[in-house]
């Protein structure tokens, strides 16, 4: 079967930098072994859509037109990845805006923006506002170990591969019932996530409507 835009598969990677550094896998070995290892990660297969920027684009585009069986490795330029860095985005700030005080190094958010302390002189500090990947080429060596099939796997293996958790799916004629998993009730990430999931599943699949449940209970 030959990979096309808006299909469900699910794919193993490793990602690594031209210098063979090793900046994200779904291979646990390969993470101990590169010393990026998480305990809180789950190392595995993951499901995505083609074309629905789950991934860099660059690996992205080069899914579509591969057999289900596909091992390879593609490299992604700047502008497929994470974009070139832009010297615009590195701006100086007053010390006293921060509640913490800022070392080399650390993430801070501000302005509703995320950024990289770069370093601090006197009261001020310089912070990169650039994605830390941006204007580093990434090779991926990957593998689509499967193609999923009818909508309802579709559906729960999107969900599981975002939350780790297994979701009650219902379709009905063309409409989706999605139960969310008492878990999430109060799951920030969940609560952000579910509209951008409903429009990714409608523009992917053909039915009609999705509505999410939410059960309380005393118990």
């Amino acid at each position: 079967m030959v990979i096309q835009d808006r299909d469900f598969i699910r794919i193993n990677y490793t990602g690594r930098f031209e210098d063979d550094t090793v900046f994200d896998t779904t291979d646990e070995e390969i993470a101990k072994e590169n010393d990026i290892y998480d305990e809180n990660t789950r190392y595995e297969p993951f499901v995505i859509i083609v074309g629905a920027k789950h991934v860099a684009e660059g690996l992205d585009e080069d899914l579509v037109g591969k057999d289900a069986s596909y091992h390879g490795t593609v490299e992604v330029p700047p502008a497929k990845g994470y974009g070139e860095r832009e010297p615009e985005l590195i701006t100086t700030h007053s010390i006293s805006g921060f509640k913490e005080k800022p070392v080399k190094g650390a993430r801070v958010r501000i302005d509703g923006r995320d950024g990289t302390v770069l370093m601090t002189i006197g009261r001020k500090v310089r912070v990169d506002f650039n994605n830390p990947m941006a204007g580093k080429t990434l090779i991926f060596d990957y593998s689509i170990e499967d193609v999923l099939d009818d909508d309802l796997t579709k559906i729960k293996a999107l969900l599981r591969s975002y939350f780790v958790v297994d979701f009650d799916v219902e379709i009905d004629d063309g409409n989706v019932l999605i139960e969310s998993p008492r878990s999430l009730l109060f799951n920030q990430r969940w609560l952000v996530m579910k509209e951008r999931l409903a429009q990714e599943l409608l523009q992917s699949l053909d039915i009609d409507s999705i509505k999410f449940v939410e059960t309380y209970s005393e118990s």
